[in-house]
């Protein structure tokens, strides 16, 4: 299924699929069910392996196996030009087959997703910026403008409200503010009815643990104000929400493009 307009107004191009094949002399690095560093030997964390390689061109390819070595998911990030910056996604399921390939702009943050099923595209996000998409599915002749992707989970509410609601809600002594900010990753699962599952912290280490609890307190607080995710068939699906704090640093809020927003101390 064809929608052009998308590819009228999106500039990056989309390489061909990458190759699966794993050189030999990369090393693992284990990674978890979010895609962040774990420690060697943590065999209740370790999900998957990263192989990272350069080509030529210095283009850097990530490849994301799953621990009995099948593809998961493959980034080749492209180096920096003048216009843009281009980084392409590609997630395989268990069968192997293409799931999504996202192509972004890291320059801009625009970026264009297409969503496959049985090697067909059946569903696309356009995103222009952080409050402006086109929507296409299956079954559908045009693509919709909306101000948010409902391919992923979200907020109930504006993200003021979220906003205000983290700043009350976070509880921890100054004594333990950094001077640097320090980024922290809170996972969501949210289920088809929009109900919480799981709440954990995504990139965990062995520093500012205290806060890291704290952050995952403030999102269990918020309950199940959650609008759950659309596939490529308008259906409501189970999936993990990420959403990003900054701790330390300051005393303010900041807000950038990602899927609530940046809560910033």
């Amino acid at each position: 299924m064809n929608w052009p307009f998308f590819f009228l107004l999106f500039t990056l191009a989309i390489p061909s699929a990458f190759s699966q094949e794993t050189p030999a002399r990369e090393v693992p690095i284990p990674l978890n069910r979010h895609y962040f560093k774990v420690a060697p030997g943590d065999s209740a964390q370790h999900v998957y392996d990263l192989l990272v390689s350069y080509a030529a061109d210095s283009a850097k390819l990530e490849r994301i196996l799953t621990r009995d070595g099948r593809v998961h998911r493959v980034v080749m990030t492209q180096p920096p030009r003048e216009e843009y910056h281009e980084r392409v996604t590609d997630q395989y399921n268990e069968y192997q087959e293409l799931e999504w390939r996202k192509t972004e702009n890291l320059h801009n943050g625009k970026f264009l997703t297409l969503y496959y099923f049985d090697n067909e595209a059946v569903g696309q996000v356009l995103a222009d910026s952080d409050s402006s998409f086109q929507i296409a599915r299956n079954g559908t002749k045009d693509p919709i403008a909306q101000g948010f992707n409902d391919f992923e989970p979200r907020i109930v509410g504006d993200t003021e409200q979220w906003q205000q609601f983290a700043f009350k809600n976070f509880r921890l002594s100054a004594k333990l503010y950094p001077k640097e900010p320090v980024l922290f990753w809170v996972a969501v699962l949210v289920n088809s009815h929009g109900m919480v599952e799981k709440v954990e912290w995504a990139n965990p280490s062995e520093e500012n643990r205290k806060a890291a609890a704290q952050f995952v307190r403030v999102v269990q607080l918020w309950g199940n104000n959650f609008h759950p995710a659309l596939d490529s068939f308008g259906q409501p699906v189970s999936k993990w929400l990420m959403i990003p704090f900054v701790f330390g640093g300051g005393v303010e809020l900041m807000i950038k493009a990602e899927a609530i927003g940046f809560f910033r101390l």
